[in-house]
């Protein structure tokens, strides 16, 4: 994130993700993109495990996609390539499902920009949440006393943390002199210190930075080994992170959910991701793409490498896999 801070805020604050074009336009966007990526069919055969198609078709009723990273791109926004190829999807009944580390209101504007319905799952899979109506299918939660203890850690430290309690995500960053208040969204608010909100048990706990992290990590994740995850993520996108949420919170485990609660079996969906968290998706879908942005150990866990997050990756990823175009 670095020095693209205070754009990342705006983009938090004001809203990224493009509206889906329509018209001539698109449709000379979408021949471009198909020319760009083209040499990605090719050079990215699937892995043995998932050569077989049954009836020689991969049927792909469901796409999991992370954010960061994946769908997002260096500008935090949605890019007109994979914004036509998601809408194309959904529009052709192929379930959408939002899968990221960030909390539910990051997840809703982008949601309500690509015009999706289905649970949103958030920090890591610690919290799934219908975007129409608000209902909880599942909300995992840091116990209140941990979560100060660790809130308070990072604010001695002075690190650069997001912090979810009851709905509302509390913000320390470097960028805070480019955030204007008024602008930001009503679940977010810029704060020197978090411990003092930490009145309840919190959702998660999002940390940056190579120091930070290991910081939190070395001080917490062994005393808490079982009840509270730290795993970190890091890709050529995004400088190293850790999702701090409960033990039981995993993208694997909240896909599993999201899908029998879509009645979609997970042999008929396809995860897209960039960091080591994203594995678990893989792991539980019938096909994993990593991003090309990813770290070289996410790579070899993936069935398919797809090309980077700003070079139509995820468009790469759906007309490939879901709509079966291989030139």
């Amino acid at each position: 994130m670095g020095k693209a801070n205070g754009q990342l805020f705006y983009a938090l604050a004001g809203g990224f993700g493009t509206n889906v074009r329509t018209g001539n336009q698109v449709r000379y966007d979408f021949v471009l993109a198909r020319c760009l990526l083209k040499p990605y069919y090719a050079a990215c055969p699937l892995k043995a495990s998932h050569e077989e198609k049954e009836g020689g078709i991969f049927v792909i009723r469901l796409i999991a996609l992370d954010l960061d990273g994946t769908l997002l791109g260096s500008d935090w926004r949605v890019s007109a390539i994979d914004g036509e190829a998601v809408a194309e999807a959904r529009d052709r009944g192929v379930q959408i499902v939002l899968n990221t580390a960030r909390w539910y209101g990051i997840a809703l504007r982008t949601a309500q920009r690509l015009e999706l319905h289905t649970p949103l799952i958030c920090h890591n899979g610690a919290h799934i949440k219908q975007p129409d109506d608000g209902a909880e299918l599942l909300h995992l939660r840091i116990a209140k006393e941990h979560a100060r203890e660790i809130a308070a850690f990072c604010d001695e430290g002075g690190f650069e943390t997001m912090t979810t309690i009851d709905g509302m995500t509390y913000l320390r960053t470097p960028a805070e002199a480019a955030i204007d208040p008024q602008r930001l969204p009503k679940d977010m608010r810029v704060a020197k210190t978090h411990a003092e909100f930490v009145t309840a048990p919190a959702t998660g706990i999002l940390v940056f930075g190579d120091d930070a992290v290991q910081a939190v990590t070395d001080a917490f994740a062994e005393r808490y080994a079982g009840v509270i995850g730290f795993p970190v993520g890091w890709s050529e996108a995004l400088r190293p992170y850790v999702t701090i949420t409960d033990a039981g919170a995993d993208k694997g485990r909240a896909l599993r959910l999201v899908c029998e609660q879509l009645g979609v079996p997970p042999e008929e969906t396809m995860a897209v991701g960039d960091a080591a968290p994203d594995v678990a998706m893989f792991d539980v879908a019938k096909v994993g793409v990593a991003m090309g942005n990813a770290p070289e150990d996410v790579k070899a866990r993936a069935d398919a490498v797809a090309p980077s997050n700003v070079e139509g990756g995820v468009a790469w990823a759906i007309r490939r896999f879901v709509f079966e175009e291989t030139s």
